[in-house]
């Protein structure tokens, strides 16, 4: 896992810069709809943040350049509460679990990486994790479920990081509640069930 250290002057990047975007709901979203949604939910399966600030980067595949820059895209957390201090606040199960909603033009997608930010301030450390493969697919007008990412802050090294589970009638509900606008009843379960593990840092369950 390659790792490097970031200068004051340069945080500002890691938290809002770069050619991925975040990514945030739709007002509404029907079958009508030009673009197509992902949604997923990441859970962190530690009570309490080893890290400050977690991305999780996905991309097309695709060898048309300007698609791929266009519709490349990040999930940002940042593992800090209104007191400033270190704590999951995400949207259900006591904070830990995070809904992740992708509008993106239809294709097949992958989630490809993620880096940590282990402190913000000026001796923070940036960790990458390898390249790996968590597919997905955007279709036009549809919902498409892609599974739980659960990370796991403390694994040992040769054990996954990140295990895909399928959580889709939980998930949905959560989704449900939060974005009442969207019509969930067409939503799809396909939960990635194979792809590339990184060298062992992804399982598929």
């Amino acid at each position: 896992m390659k790792t490097s250290y970031l200068l004051l002057p340069l945080l500002a990047l890691f938290i809002s810069c770069g050619s991925a975007s975040s990514d945030k709901a739709p007002e509404t979203f029907t079958s009508s709809s030009e673009n197509g949604l992902a949604i997923a939910t990441i859970t962190f399966e530690s009570t309490t943040p080893k890290n400050d600030i977690y991305r999780f980067f996905y991309e097309p595949v695709s060898q048309d350049k300007k698609f791929v820059k266009n519709n490349n895209g990040k999930v940002m957390i940042k593992s800090r509460n209104e007191k400033n201090n270190r704590a999951f606040n995400g949207d259900f199960a006591k904070g830990q679990s995070y809904l992740v909603v992708i509008e993106r033009a239809p294709g097949n997608y992958v989630f490809n990486q993620h880096t940590v930010l282990n402190r913000i301030g000026s001796m923070g450390q940036v960790s990458y994790s390898k390249k790996y493969s968590i597919p997905f697919d955007i279709k036009k007008g549809e919902i498409t479920y892609l599974g739980e990412l659960s990370y796991n802050d403390l694994s040992e090294p040769g054990t996954p990081r990140i295990v895909v589970y399928d959580r889709f009638d939980r998930d949905l509900t959560e989704f449900k509640n939060k974005y009442p606008n969207i019509n969930w009843s067409s939503a799809i379960d396909k939960t990635a069930k194979k792809g590339d593990n990184g060298g062992g840092i992804i399982d598929f369950r």
